[in-house]
C-alpha cells in the first residue's frame, strides 16, 4: 500500500480562518492545506478580516468565537450583511455565551479547541458539502 492519500479533494474551495491566536491559524492551515484545500487564507485580527472580506470568495468561515476588539460572532453577523449565503463554523475553546447569540447557536456548527485533525476535516467537509 501507498502512502495515506488525502481525506479531501476540494482544491478549489476557499476557507477564511479568524482566530486572534497564530498558532491557532497556522496549524488549521496547514492540516486543511494538506488534505486538499489550496486556497486558506488567515487573519489574526477580525478587523483586517472584514476588510478584506467580498461577497463569494470564501466557501467556509471558520471564525474563533473570544478575540479582543470584535468576537466571532459580531464578525458573522458583519459579513453576513456582505454575504448572506456565507457558510460558517465557529472556534470555541469551551465557554458558549448564549445570550443575545442564541440563533447562531442553534443555526451553525461549533469546533471545540483543541480538535483532532481527523474531526476538523470531517467537519469543514460535512459543511462545505451541504
Amino acid at each position: 500500500m501507498g502512502g495515506e492519500k488525502s481525506i479531501t479533494t476540494n482544491s478549489k474551495k476557499k476557507i477564511l480562518i479568524v482566530d486572534d491566536e497564530p498558532d491557532i491559524n497556522f496549524a488549521l492551515k496547514i492540516v486543511l492545506e494538506e488534505n486538499g484545500y489550496d486556497e486558506v487564507t488567515t487573519f489574526t485580527n477580525p478587523h483586517l478580516a472584514l476588510d478584506s472580506f467580498r461577497k463569494g470568495l470564501y466557501d467556509l468561515l471558520i471564525l474563533d468565537i473570544r478575540m479582543p476588539k470584535m468576537n466571532g460572532f459580531e464578525l458573522y453577523e458583519r459579513m453576513k450583511k456582505i454575504d448572506n449565503k456565507a457558510k460558517v463554523c465557529f472556534l470555541t475553546a469551551g465557554e458558549r455565551d448564549r445570550g443575545s447569540h442564541r440563533e447562531i447557536f442553534e443555526e451553525n456548527q461549533f469546533i471545540r479547541k483543541p480538535i483532532e485533525n481527523k474531526e476538523l476535516l470531517m467537519i469543514v467537509n460535512e459543511i462545505i458539502n451541504k
